[in-house]
């Protein structure tokens, strides 16, 4: 209800006090001139019925304020519980994110177990072969989530991309190019996860 609803109510009912307390103050000292009663009484009917209007108007505010009361808990509650579930299937989502990698790589698994299982009764070419498809099936799995080997040897030395861990005299190979890897690296999409461990060459003493 506005500001200006409850001053006219105010004004209305301290108008129809003052109105009821000159006709009881006229009658206690003798009586009321001619026409002047009913002109009270008329007044006095006059801001009843403003002040009937004025109170209808304040009951309609008082039930509107409760209805958008009422529509901004519901409003509110729904917010809150449509935050909760969001937030439960963020936290399912993180929790299980890696569900789908773990399936891909279950085979890979599988497969090293079964190489396990078959050594002891192949030959050694027969392990390697093995273990060379166990190692291109989990390459393929990577690969599938956009991980792949950071290119190393014969490369120039990149040091974004290398860690370089010596150095190699040799005159077979350019300056500053990489001659061994120790370790690959990995990178997914475009992010290094970890740089390859190299070394370089090297001109030999006394040349460059």
């Amino acid at each position: 209800m506005s500001n200006d609803k409850i001053e006219q109510l105010k004004t209305v009912i301290k108008a129809k006090k003052d109105a009821e307390s000159r006709v009881q103050a006229a009658a206690e000292q003798g009586g009321i001139a001619p026409g002047m009663e009913d002109r009270y009484r008329e007044r006095i009917a006059e801001l009843e019925g403003e002040l009937d209007r004025l109170q209808l108007a304040v009951a309609e505010a008082e039930a509107k304020a409760k209805d958008a009361q009422d529509k901004y808990l519901r409003s509110y509650a729904e917010y809150d519980n449509s935050k909760k579930r969001v937030a439960k299937e963020k936290e399912e989502s993180l929790r299980y994110a890696h569900e789908k990698l773990v399936k891909d790589l279950l085979p890979v698994l599988d497969g090293l177990e079964q190489a396990l299982t078959h050594a002891e009764s192949s030959d050694k070419a027969a392990i390697v072969e093995g273990v060379q498809l166990v190692l291109r099936q989990f390459l393929k799995v990577l690969e599938n989530y956009g991980v792949t080997p950071v290119e190393a040897v014969g490369q120039p030395f990149d040091p974004h991309h290398h860690e370089a861990v010596g150095q190699h005299e040799s005159e077979e190979h350019e300056p500053h190019s990489v001659v061994n890897e120790y370790r690959r690296g990995y990178k997914i999409h475009d992010r290094l996860i970890r740089p390859s461990m190299v070394t370089v060459a090297k001109p030999p003493e006394g040349k460059t």
